[in-house]
C-alpha cells in the first residue's frame, strides 16, 4: 500500500469511524478451549458454523477520491473486520461461503472495489461512513446491482439521506419544474427495510 494511502486510513478511521474504533477495543479474552469440538458430528460443527456466521454486523463503507491524468474515481474500502467464520479453519471458512457474498462493483459505476468485503444481505446492515460524499453514496446505492436488489438494512446520517432523496415528502404540486436528474435513491432500493439514522 501506498505510504500516502496507509496515512490516510488512519487519519479517516480517528475522524470518521466511531464505530469501527469503538468494536476495536479489547475484548474480554477466554482461556477455555472445547479440544473435543472436531470430533463432534459434521452435522452438528456446520450449525454451529452457522449460528457464528449469521451474526447480524454492520459493514462500514467509505470511499477514496482517487484522480489521475485519465480520470477521476474512487475505491470503497471498509474498516470492518472479516467476518470471523473466515479466520477460524478451512471447515468454517467453507461455512461462511455459504452465508456471505462478495460485494462487488460493475463497470458502469464510478466506484471500484479494494480489497474483499463480504456482506449477508439478509443480516447486515451497511453502515455509510460520516465523510461519504452524496456523489459516492448515490454510486454505492444507486448503480451498484447488489444493493438494489439485495440491501435490507442500512445506516446512514440524515444529511446524506436527505442529499439523496431530495424529493422524499413533496407534494405533487411542488414536483413539477423540478429537474428530472434529482431522483430518490430510495426509490431503486427494491429489498430495503429499516433505515438507521447516524450523527
Amino acid at each position: 500500500m501506498h505510504p500516502q494511502h496507509a496515512l490516510f486510513f488512519q487519519y479517516h478511521r480517528l475522524q470518521h469511524c466511531q464505530r469501527t474504533l469503538l468494536s476495536a477495543l479489547p475484548q474480554k479474552s477466554s482461556t477455555q478451549t472445547f479440544s473435543l469440538f472436531p470430533l463432534l458430528p459434521a452435522e452438528l460443527r456446520l450449525k454451529i458454523w452457522q449460528m457464528i456466521a449469521r451474526e447480524p454486523q454492520s459493514i462500514e463503507i467509505s470511499c477514496l477520491f482517487v484522480s489521475s491524468n485519465q480520470h477521476t474515481s474512487g475505491q470503497w474500502f471498509t474498516h470492518t473486520p472479516p467476518p470471523i467464520i473466515f479466520s477460524i479453519c478451512s471447515e468454517s471458512r467453507a461455512a461462511g461461503f455459504f452465508e456471505f457474498e462478495r460485494l462487488e462493483f460493475g463497470k458502469g459505476q464510478i466506484g471500484r472495489d479494494w480489497g474483499t468485503v463480504y456482506v449477508n444481505w439478509e443480516r447486515d446492515c451497511i453502515w455509510l461512513c460520516n465523510d461519504l460524499s452524496s456523489i459516492w453514496a448515490r454510486d454505492f446505492l444507486g448503480k451498484n446491482e447488489q444493493a438494489r436488489r439485495k440491501l435490507k438494512r442500512l445506516s446512514v446520517g440524515k444529511n446524506l439521506w436527505k442529499a439523496l432523496n431530495p424529493m422524499m415528502g413533496l407534494e405533487q404540486a411542488q414536483l413539477r419544474g423540478m429537474k428530472s436528474y434529482a431522483t430518490n435513491v430510495v426509490d431503486n432500493l427494491r429489498a430495503l427495510e429499516s433505515i438507521e439514522f447516524h450523527s
